[in-house]
């Protein structure tokens, strides 16, 4: 009884690190790695190296210190100030929710796809299709985990192990970059941020431990918060795999690629040379598997937000789901290249500074250390002075 009890438990976290590896990995996780292989060619070791640090290393850091605060996102960002933390929890809100991420999820897999798909499915049609799968998905919480761990999760892996197997199998040369290896390690650890899976485990972590608490209420805090580790450990190993491999696609394919195209353009024309007359098939399923997960779990993240916090509990759950969808949906229509243009700026300020709260309140948990409103109010000036110096100096 003891070894079938132990046997469920494993399969239950590993259930959990494909629902973490399917929250994850979504529309940027797909055109960035392959992106760098492209740009990085003969010398990818280099630029996968970074973009891994902050595309694979620093969302499992993230997930350690928001179990280490028992998914408390309030008790996380309020360490700053009560106001500080609430402007830090709803500036993540607006970069992983309606306004940047979910209408990426949903422009992506359509710039991908739409040669493939009948005239009359247009971006707006699109869209509402797409909303209207996502609500069917988690217009009940407590099943998410449930459908992206035990179908989604084996199904995404499946579609992107049987693209890059057959690409790796028989590589082709590589292209020397035109950048040093120093320039391509730092230029794709910064590029690690547009992924933003560290914003999206800290959020997922608050989600994770509320269902596994409402699921297994005889575990303690800490018995639920190692599952949560565990799960999440086992969903960044496969994201990082997943990066590996299709950074080596863009490296051995990169001469069939456009220089100038971006990482959807790159990803179609990679996918259709490897596979052949069932390129289509294997985009459409990869692509939308890819980023419906991703579109699912962060709208159960926005939408529970909207409900305790917003709305402080006066909207139902559903009525903040429909809400965030509304949304979703109208900013979705502004395309693919104007998401990416109007975000990368709020991305690249906000990240960073992201990171030092994180790596302050882990230091806070492990070892004491208290500072952390100095810290983030500096990193906050020297990220906005960097973003405001070359127009300063014109």
């Amino acid at each position: 009884m003891q070894k079938e009890s132990q046997h469920s438990s494993q399969i239950n976290i590993f259930t959990l690190g494909l629902a973490v590896f399917s929250m994850l990995f979504g529309a940027g996780n797909i055109i960035f790695p392959v992106k760098a292989g492209v740009m990085a060619g003969s010398n990818n070791f280099f630029a996968i190296s970074g973009f891994l640090l902050t595309g694979a290393l620093l969302p499992a850091i993230g997930l350690v210190a928001m179990i280490l605060f028992n998914g408390d996102f309030k008790a996380f960002f309020n360490r700053l100030g009560k106001i500080p933390g609430f402007i830090a929890v709803l500036f993540c809100m607006i970069i992983i929710g309606p306004f940047i991420a979910m209408p990426r999820c949903i422009s992506l897999p359509y710039d991908m796809i739409k040669m493939f798909l009948p005239a009359a499915l247009t971006l707006p049609l699109f869209t509402l299709t797409f909303c209207i799968i996502t609500f069917l998905l988690t217009y009940k919480e407590s099943r998410l985990l449930e459908v992206l761990g035990k179908f989604i999760g084996p199904l995404k892996i499946a579609s992107l192990s049987f693209i890059a197997i057959l690409g790796l199998w028989y590589p082709q040369s590589t292209i020397t970059p035109f950048q040093s290896n120093l320039e391509l390690f730092t230029t794709w650890f910064v590029e690690g941020f547009q992924t933003l899976d560290l914003l999206g485990t800290l959020f997922f972590g608050y989600i994770i431990l509320k269902i596994l608490n409402a699921s297994k209420g005889s575990l303690s805090s800490k018995q639920l918060g190692f599952i949560g580790l565990k799960g999440g450990l086992i969903g960044s190993l496969l994201l990082a795999i997943v990066y590996i491999a299709f950074s080596y696609l863009g490296a051995f394919y990169g001469r069939l690629i456009d220089p100038a195209a971006n990482g959807a353009e790159m990803f179609k024309v990679i996918t259709l040379h490897v596979v052949g007359k069932h390129g289509a098939l294997a985009i459409i399923i990869a692509t939308m598997l890819a980023c419906l997960s991703t579109m699912a779990a962060l709208a159960t993240v926005f939408s529970q937000y909207l409900h305790d916090e917003i709305f402080c509990k006066k909207a139902t759950y559903i009525q903040c789901l429909l809400i965030t969808l509304s949304i979703t949906a109208c900013i979705a229509n502004f395309g693919l290249t104007n998401i990416l243009t109007y975000s990368a700026p709020f991305i690249n300020i906000g990240y960073p500074i992201i990171i030092v709260i994180v790596a302050c309140n882990l230091a806070y948990k492990l070892c004491g250390f208290s500072w952390i409103k100095l810290p983030a109010a500096l990193a906050a000036i020297g990220m906005i002075g960097l973003q405001l110096y070359p127009y300063l100096t014109t």
